[in-house]
């Protein structure tokens, strides 16, 4: 198994045969934390219109996650698979300097 990053939480790998609801959760999880963090900083900044969009999109993970305790294992893989590779974009983007 590949070593987890301490940031990303458990890896995910798409064509390993899916993810249980518990790393599902915690992928969604993950994801929640990056726009809380990113909430606080445009909190912080006073950018009212990204507070708003982080705000929103923070809510739509949260639904989501929601939506796990009802899904069935090909919606949790599914979920599983949109936000793992969510969170690799974000932190991706967060590494790299806006230009």
């Amino acid at each position: 198994m590949p070593p987890r990053s301490q940031s990303s939480g458990p890896a995910w790998d798409p064509d390993g045969g899916g993810a249980g609801y518990e790393m599902a959760h915690e992928i969604v999880g993950n994801v929640i934390a990056w726009y809380s963090r990113q909430l606080l900083l445009a909190r912080r900044s006073g950018d009212e219109q990204r507070l708003e969009e982080l705000k929103a999109r923070r809510q739509e993970c949260v639904e989501d996650q929601n939506r796990l305790r009802e899904a069935g294992p090909e919606e949790i893989a599914r979920i599983a698979g949109v936000y793992a590779a969510r969170l690799k974009e974000l932190e991706a983007s967060e590494a790299q300097p806006e230009s």
